[in-house]
């Protein structure tokens, strides 16, 4: 397992900062620059980083963890995430559904994968679990249902760092598969209905 250390802090610095200087450029002002892409050591930025990579490199047990700390990683996390993915909209960004697939083989990608796991390890389940959950049964049909909320947003997804192969890696939240069994699985299209030929 890859450890994260100061060279990655300094990575997202140099990504943020030129997403700061995109923005400004846009607004018309001149960025306050310095020439350096560094963090302080007081930057809230550094601060999440740095928690988020104790958690990555096995320095907390989530075991031993409080639940103010569970919910500072959570928020640590989610910060993060909106930063680097979130729009001058306010949209809400959805894991990963504003993502890009190819985010999850960066070094951030892994972070935020690894840290979701951390924090919901017993809440992650399998495709076929959650068709199981939701539809009663593990069937192909019920299963790409599952793949349409995900891909509409309504199902949050994470790869499951120890499993190589993209198709069979993605975990869902066990509490929102169980809201949309309660919500009478509105939102999720049914399958579509065999057609048999004579």
């Amino acid at each position: 397992m890859a450890l994260f250390k100061e060279v990655f802090v300094q990575e997202i610095a140099a990504l943020v900062c030129q997403r700061q200087k995109e923005l400004s450029g846009a607004l018309g002002i001149v960025p306050v620059h310095d020439g350096a892409d560094q963090l302080s050591a007081t930057a809230p930025l550094r601060r999440d980083l740095e928690l988020l990579m104790q958690v990555t490199n096995g320095e907390m047990i989530r075991g031993d963890a409080s639940k103010s700390m569970l919910d500072s990683v959570e928020e640590a996390l989610r910060r993060l995430v909106g930063l680097l993915f979130g729009n001058v909209l306010q949209s809400p960004v959805n894991i990963p559904a504003n993502i890009p697939d190819d985010f999850w083989s960066t070094d951030a990608g892994i972070l935020v994968s690894r840290v979701r796991w951390w924090l919901s390890p017993d809440e992650l389940i399998t495709i076929s679990n959650a068709a199981a959950l939701a539809f009663g049964e593990n069937t192909q049909a019920n299963r790409m249902r599952i793949a349409r909320a995900m891909e509409k947003g309504l199902l949050e997804w994470i790869p499951d760092p120890s499993v190589s192969n993209p198709q069979q890696n993605r975990r869902v939240l066990r509490s929102q598969v169980e809201r949309l069994q309660e919500q009478g699985r509105e939102g999720i299209p049914p399958a579509p209905a065999l057609v048999r030929v004579k």
